[in-house]
Order: C-alpha cells, then structure tokens, then sequence
C-alpha cells in the first residue's frame, strides 16, 4: 500500500521478502512465524511503519488491503464489479501450527510496482544496480536469508506412471525445441542439409552430424531428456498447475524455469537463450508454448511482432518422439 511519504511499510516489507525469496532460488513460500523472525532483525537495522506484532491480525489485514488495493480484475471490459485475484496465497498448516504464505502465478513487477520501494530514491529504485535506500533493502533481506538452504528438487520422490510419462513429454519438446534451433543455426552457416531437419532420422536413426563432421548434441540432448523428464514429473506431483516460463515478469514460472534448467543452462540456451525463442509449460492445461520473432524482423526493433505456437504436450508426434528417444538409451 504506497503512501506519498514514501516511507517502507510493513506492507510493503511483505511484498518484498516475497519477491526476493522468489527471484533468488528460495522456497516461493514462508511461514507466518518465519516472516515475525525476519521482521525482528530487519527492524535492529531500518524502521519500518505500520507494524503489528501479532501475525495473525498482521496478515489479515496484508491479504485485506492488497485484496482491496492491488490484487484484483474487473469481470468483465465493461463492468466495474470486482474480483479478488491473490497474487499470494495463505493458508493453515496443523502439521507447524502456523500460516504459511505462498507466491502463486500471478506474482510480478506488477507486485513491486505498487509498493513504495517503487518509488524511493526519486524512482531510481526501479534500476536493480542503483545503491539507494530500496537497495538497502533487499541487503537486509538478502543478509537475514544467507544461511536459508535454497529450493531444490526432491530427486527421489517417487512419481507414478502418469506424472511420469507427462515429464518425458515435456522434456521430449524441449529438446526437440533445441535440436530445431541448433540444426536452423547449422543450415544458416551452410553446413547441414536444409532438408535434413527431421530429429528422428537425423538424429536418433542416424546422427547426421558425426558423418558430415560436425558437433554432435545427441548425447547431451538425451542426457537433458533424462534428467528433464524426473524434474518436471516431481515438480508436476507437487503442482498440477505447475508453470515454468523464461519469462522475468512471471516471477513464480520464472524461477521454476531457472530450477528445472539447473546445469543445463548452455544447451538450453541454444534454443531459449537471450534473443532466442519464449519458453512456457503449462501443466495445468498440459501446454508447451514456444515464442519466436517473426521472420525477417530484427530481435532489435522495439515493434517487432512475434509468432507463437502452442503444442498439446500429448499430441501423437510428441509420444512418437519419446518412443524414438527412449528406444535409443533405454
């Protein structure tokens, strides 16, 4: 909730350990008592308005306001009705008898452009590198987590049959995804057959690129099938509305991204790297999006249109390419 004397409010201090925890690799989520703890050190170091100390009727009066303030659309173009849509989520755990606070999908600068930190330091807070009070911050906040364990994926959670096979879907456009931009990169430079495109024949019945002596990625792509397929079925058990975007605005999909691609950074770059293609997975309607610059237009023009194609993670071409896939390193 901004006031003009732009001063850091509870509110806004909330919205902020939010963000931070989301964008630097921590849980997406926090324990009401968790935040209490926080709120104790942050205040032996900068004041902080409008505190109360009892969790409970503080985050009450958190969801109240943002409900009232921020987190919520219009039913429709022309109705001023309102509808609550929480960019966070509360709710009671009996197993730490306590609230926990959780980052949901609609969480993004949105979230931050709203808030006072917005507008500290006469609107260079916006700039990340500027070292004004909004920096001083997420110092703290940064200072008080040092020690927190970041997010990782539980790789030995079991997985039935289908979140399993939804994993290999996905992972199985995602490399075909890379395989298409990499052979797009060799067909640019003259030295692949541009009519030798098709990742099975090309790749998995014969690897193409070892006879015509250039680098082959068929190894690492399926050594990235394998491991993508265990990941995205995990964090599909965990979330069945599991989102994963390359995205920065979509704070929550964004990280999810940055977990599931860990160490995989540089081969998934060839496809979804800077200036390269949008990814977006959406389990809750079992979509994978890939977005490009239309063709011929500069990734530099600010009007630049683009093109975005949208794939059913368990359309016929997808099982035919995990069938190929996994007969080759089965």
């Amino acid at each position: 909730m901004v006031n003009l004397e732009k001063n850091l409010t509870v509110d806004d201090l909330i919205v902020e350990y939010m963000v931070y925890k989301v964008k630097n690799g921590y849980d997406p989520k926090f324990l009401a008592s968790e935040f209490m703890d926080f709120l104790q050190f942050f205040e032996s170091k900068m004041k902080v308005e409008d505190v109360i100390y009892d969790r409970n009727i503080l985050f009450q009066r958190f969801f109240e306001r943002k409900s009232k303030s921020d987190w919520y659309r219009y039913s429709s173009c022309t109705s001023r009705v309102k509808e609550v849509c929480p960019h966070m989520e509360i709710t009671y755990s009996n197993e730490e008898n306590d609230f926990i606070v959780k980052a949901n999908y609609k969480l993004s600068d949105y979230d931050i452009s709203v808030i006072n930190t917005y507008f500290m330091d006469g609107g260079l807070s916006k700039n990340e590198n500027y070292k004004g009070t909004a920096y001083k911050i997420r110092n703290i906040i940064g200072e008080y987590l040092l020690s927190t364990p970041k997010r990782k994926i539980g790789e030995s959670i079991e997985v039935d049959e289908n979140e399993l096979m939804i994993g290999k879907y996905c992972s199985s456009l995602i490399i075909y995804q890379i395989w298409d931009s990499y052979i797009d990169k060799q067909i640019f430079k003259n030295v692949w057959p541009k009519q030798c495109k098709d990742i099975n024949k090309f790749l998995f019945d014969i690897d193409l690129a070892k006879i015509i002596e250039i680098p082959s990625i068929k190894d690492e792509l399926i050594d990235l099938y394998k491991n993508l397929s265990k990941r995205i079925s995990i964090l599909y058990k965990e979330d069945h509305n599991f989102r994963a975007s390359s995205l920065n605005n979509c704070y929550l999909a964004r990280a999810n991204y940055e977990l599931l691609i860990k160490e995989y950074e540089k081969i998934i770059s060839i496809a979804f790297g800077p200036y390269e293609k949008i990814f977006e997975i959406n389990l809750s309607e079992l979509i994978f999006r890939e977005t490009r610059d239309m063709p011929g237009i500069s990734v530099w023009d600010d009007d630049k249109e683009f093109e975005s194609i949208t794939f059913e993670i368990t359309n016929d071409k997808v099982k035919k390419l995990v069938k190929s896939i996994e007969k080759k390193y089965r």
